[in-house]
């Protein structure tokens, strides 16, 4: 026998938070490490994420920052 499984809706809409873009939980990772000066494993057990994948998010998000501000800056001389 089996148990029904109820939908993951209420009456005004889904459980749960926003869905986050990849983009978003990167910024996120480095903001919790570089701002608020949590270890990477903290990091990890707060967005679930592995540990593994934490600091390599971080990374992304920093070289995607910094592509971004070499496209919008001249040259100086």
């Amino acid at each position: 026998m089996s148990v029904p499984q109820r939908p993951l809706t209420t009456t005004s809409g889904p459980v749960g938070g926003p869905v986050l873009r990849a983009q978003d939980v990167h910024a996120m990772a480095w903001h919790m490490h570089y701002d608020e000066h949590l270890s990477w494993e903290q990091i990890a057990v707060e967005l679930e994420e592995p540990l593994a994948a934490v600091a390599r998010m971080a990374a992304a998000y920093e070289r995607f920052t910094d592509e971004k501000a070499a496209q919008v800056q001249g040259t100086l001389f």
